[in-house]
């Protein structure tokens, strides 16, 4: 008996390691599933909307001071003249009687953070937007600044001024800051020195349209503290005197403060400096999928039991998402073990990478956990570090669904290569859907450079205009041998 039951247990050990060696060595798949018996959140929403606060960390003492934070970081803000010369065309009667050309100057303001102590200035792009020559004041001197680099998208702008010794701000993390946290607005508004205003974080997210209506932020800190026109480009800080964010806009019918103030996110801000400061252009990172807000319409649909996390609308095909093992479907729920909320939190974090940087993703497919392993691409889908001359930007690429192809804008170093001033690239189509495949001759990589003898340039236009067109139409384009032709085709 006792002979018998060895055997029995040797045997089920045996089979247990030979699962186990099987599982780690020979057939591992390209996700790994995550067994977890606690949620990962420190706070849950359900799908009813209520909130586990049993789940929140313990709120921070409010007694704060803002003595000390005011102190370090009052000194750190500068002034910033945007001057720009008036040149007023001469008429015909200025030239028949010898007048001179009046230049006046027009002059800007706005507010700025000193970054570096050797002279990197953050401010807003449209601060020194058309400027034709820009100026920063700290501590009564005055000093002639180049710009370095802007990022129109984000409202960020760095600029350089020779000096040294100067007090830069100390930086903290966005990423910790939370609705309720106390925050001060420093700038210089209506032309005043070093003004403080206090206020507490209201909100934090992307993309709202009121936003957007005034300045083209895709990320943002919401504060109440009073933030006033010449605020722009000034710091928001926290009780430390960190920085935390670059104040951007208002939303006010009288262009002064009226209750509402936001402000790029430090995370976000820092990233840019640095891109702008080493590449003249800000490193972008894609991970191939097209993500969404989840909203109780899709958790219904999907059977989510909860609001977190990022929904995984489409994967492109050959993508790093794809190849990674993410599906459409799939939710994300961290990027290197920093938490997905949502969609405001999970671009925050993405703007924090680079083409190339490997990232540890953990998702959630039904009611299963997995992990896996992401590289992330440049705009183009590979891994290479872009600049100026060979960079776009989201706006820059549009997929047509109804086409079933993807169009983008030509760099500057193809329109220098090819001597060209415009034309859209086909960069894509999907020979499975769409209607742009059953146009012969047309194919990947060829360069439209105008549609029935109008110039194109913009993306979405020349797919608009082909979704909509019928009748006769001819389609110049620039073959993938740099060889000019014209296409003919009649759309019923």
């Amino acid at each position: 008996m006792k002979g018998t039951l060895k055997i029995v247990v040797v045997a089920f050990l045996a089979g247990l390691a030979g699962a186990f060696i099987f599982q780690e060595f020979i057939g591992k798949p390209a996700v790994t599933e995550v067994i977890r018996e606690v949620p990962a959140e420190t706070r849950s929403v359900s799908f009813d909307g209520s909130t586990d606060y049993a789940a929140t960390k313990a709120l921070p003492n409010t007694a704060v001071s803002f003595r000390e934070a005011a102190a370090k970081t009052v000194s750190s803000v500068v002034y910033i003249k945007n001057i720009q010369r008036n040149r007023r065309s001469m008429s015909y009667y200025d030239m028949m009687f010898g007048r001179e050309r009046n230049e006046g100057v027009a002059v800007g303001s706005g507010s700025g953070v000193i970054y570096s102590n050797d002279g990197y200035i953050i401010t807003n792009n449209h601060v020194i937007d058309g400027a034709d020559a820009i100026q920063v004041m700290h501590e009564k001197r005055t000093y002639d600044a180049k710009l370095v680099g802007r990022d129109p998208k984000m409202d960020i702008a760095v600029l350089k001024i020779e000096a040294d010794g100067l007090p830069a701000i100390s930086v903290g993390s966005s990423y910790d800051v939370e609705i309720g946290d106390w925050v001060l607005a420093v700038g210089n508004p209506f032309n005043l020195n070093s003004t403080v205003t206090a206020g507490i974080v209201s909100a934090i997210g992307s993309e709202t349209n009121s936003v957007r209506e005034n300045f083209p932020i895709e990320l943002y800190i919401q504060t109440d503290a009073a933030i006033n026109p010449g605020n722009s480009g000034g710091a928001l800080v926290n009780t430390k005197g960190e920085l935390v964010g670059i104040n951007t806009s208002i939303i006010s019918r009288t262009g002064s403060y009226a209750g509402y103030g936001f402000a790029v996110p430090s995370d976000v801000v820092v990233k840019i400096v640095e891109d702008l400061k080493k590449y003249k252009f800000v490193q972008k990172a894609f991970i191939g999928a097209e993500v969404a807000e989840v909203t109780e319409e899709i958790a219904q649909k999907e059977n989510l039991n909860d609001l977190n996390g990022v929904f995984i609308s489409t994967v492109s095909r050959g993508s790093s998402a794809d190849e990674s093992g993410l599906e459409s479907g799939d939710v994300i729920i961290t990027l290197d073990g920093r938490q997905v909320n949502n969609k405001a939190s999970f671009d925050e974090l993405m703007s924090a990478y680079s083409p190339g940087d490997k990232v540890a993703i953990e998702f959630k497919r039904g009611r299963r956990f997995y992990e896996t392993d992401l590289t992330l691409t440049n705009i183009f889908g590979d891994t290479k570090i872009l600049n100026a001359e060979t960079g776009l930007s989201e706006d820059d690429i549009h997929f047509s669904d109804f086409l079933g192809a993807e169009f983008r804008r030509l760099t500057q170093e193809e329109r220098e290569n090819l001597g060209l001033g415009y034309g859209v690239k086909v960069t894509k189509i999907d020979q499975k859907r769409g209607w742009l495949r059953n146009l012969e001759d047309l194919e990947e990589g060829y360069i439209i450079t105008s549609i029935n003898r109008n110039p194109v340039s913009n993306p979405e236009g020349v797919a608009k205009y082909i979704e909509k067109y019928t009748g006769r139409i001819y389609i110049n384009v620039v073959d993938k041998r740099g060889r000019k032709e014209t296409l003919r085709y009649t759309f019923r």
